[in-house]
């Protein structure tokens, strides 16, 4: 029998949303407890074919989507498993997936085909209120008696899996892996400068003064796409302010104007006049920034941990240099540097309007069967969603590096343009990215706080 990987963690709660969120902490405990840790991709060409258009031959084609890039190890899998089911005797559709990188592009190409009752069958989702947008439009297929009709598929999850894709009793679709978002450093550059992982934020700033000096870029960041800085925003907000300025928010009150969201966007315009981003970062997509730390041109990375099977890869300059830890605390911050940004983070929706519905739901199971989920933690690095037993020499370094920095998690918070749903959620993106580029600190979250009264559900 194979090692199980032991991941202990204790005494966890979460902050995330009103959708029942604490529960997903379980889930993230029983995936750490039973598998390993975390490239799906924090993002995900569109089609006009209707969903069940006819495919080659006498078999109609089945159209799917998903965000990743083609250098992400989760890109391959989907390839896989869609090629191997069309190349299987008895099947009964042709698959074709889209691959549309980037949440940018991907939710408008998605948005614009459902709009006209096309698109594809079966698709990825963020959760949360994300998800909840397409469930109450009735986009997505209630998959609640699906999944009660096979309690051993149901049951093969970890408990609470399905907390933020159900709403009003019903779920929406099931996730494939967990991610959560550490610090990546490059331990060879910080070495050779004399530098340790930052603990505080005068420790970050003294660390981004000495690469400075040394013509070494601090941080591998770019914001074209808009969600790679709110991400980066995120934490520090939290480590500011703690869960609660948020919490508020998720929950129907509060105000983008609480000091901590203030104080975070100086903190950003700090870091930007100090150097700590590279040149042109602006321009800069998530696909830029991966290979910037993955070829070893900048010293840290705030990203998922979609992104660990990425730096694993044969083309990988950092391989057997890289280090994970806890973003750093703030002067008189009240949150806690246990505190982690996460997420159920590939999900998997089907469409309301499909004309196929058993090869839909056959799609979904493929994923979360142990095959696929042991590539997903093997391969990705992701933390599975259903319960596993992993062989630990199988898992990358940087999983089990991640896991022991968790151990001592205390709550997790999700990301703000998930919790919060594509309207409110994407003018946060919008928001951080139009600081980053001039805009006043208070200007730009007084004019969000006047949004999101103005489109809360």
């Amino acid at each position: 029998m194979k090692a199980q990987v032991i991941f202990p963690i204790g005494g966890i709660r979460l902050k995330m949303s009103k959708w029942s969120a604490a529960a997903l902490v379980a889930a993230l405990v029983v995936a750490l407890l039973s598998a390993c840790g975390s490239n799906s991709n924090k993002e995900g060409g569109a089609s006009s074919s209707p969903a069940g258009s006819q495919g080659s031959g006498d078999k109609p084609k089945m159209l799917l989507y998903e965000w990743n890039n083609s250098d992400s190890v989760i890109y391959k899998i989907a390839d896989d498993i869609v090629n191997e089911y069309n190349a299987r005797p008895d099947a009964k559709v042709v698959m074709e997936l889209q691959h549309i990188p980037g949440s940018d592009t991907y939710y408008p190409k998605l948005n614009a085909a459902l709009a006209a009752n096309s698109g594809p069958d079966a698709f990825t989702l963020h959760a949360a209120g994300k998800m909840k947008t397409y469930a109450d439009g009735n986009r997505i297929m209630d998959l609640t008696e699906i999944l009660d009709s096979d309690p051993e598929w149901k049951n093969s999850f970890t408990s609470g899996a399905f907390n933020l894709m159900t709403f009003d009793g019903k779920t929406y679709a099931v996730p494939t892996a967990f991610a959560a978002v550490p610090l990546y450093y490059n331990k060879e550059i910080f070495e050779k400068y004399g530098l340790t992982p930052p603990k505080t934020y005068d420790d970050l700033k003294h660390i981004i003064t000495v690469l400075r000096q040394n013509n070494v870029t601090p941080f591998a960041f770019g914001a074209k796409d808009s969600w790679t800085a709110a991400l980066f925003s995120e934490v520090i907000a939290n480590r500011i302010g703690g869960d609660k300025p948020f919490d508020d928010i998720m929950n129907g009150g509060g105000t983008w104007l609480d000091p901590s969201f203030i104080e975070m966007g100086k903190i950003m315009v700090e870091l930007r006049d100090m150097g700590a981003f590279p040149e042109g970062f602006l321009g800069l997509d998530n696909n830029a920034i991966n290979n910037m730390f993955k070829n070893g041109e900048a010293a840290m990375f705030v990203m998922g941990s979609w992104s660990i099977g990425g730096l694993y890869q044969d083309d990988s300059k950092v391989i057997g240099k890289i280090g994970i830890t806890k973003f750093p605390t703030f002067p008189g911050g009240k949150g806690d540097i246990d505190t982690w940004l996460g997420q159920p983070s590939y999900n998997l929706s089907i469409n309301a309007s499909t004309k196929h519905k058993d090869v839909a739901i056959e799609y979904l199971k493929i994923w979360t069967s142990e095959k696929i989920q042991r590539r997903i933690a093997e391969e990705a690095g992701d933390i599975p969603a259903v319960n596993i037993q992993l062989d630990p020499e199988k898992v990358p370094p940087l999983s089990l590096e991640l896991q022991k920095e968790m151990s001592t998690m205390k709550s997790m918070f999700i990301f703000y343009d998930v919790g919060l749903g594509a309207k409110i959620g994407d003018e946060y993106n919008a928001t951080i990215q139009s600081i980053l580029a001039g805009k006043d600190v208070e200007e730009a979250f007084k004019a969000l706080d006047q949004y999101t009264k103005e489109n809360r559900e």
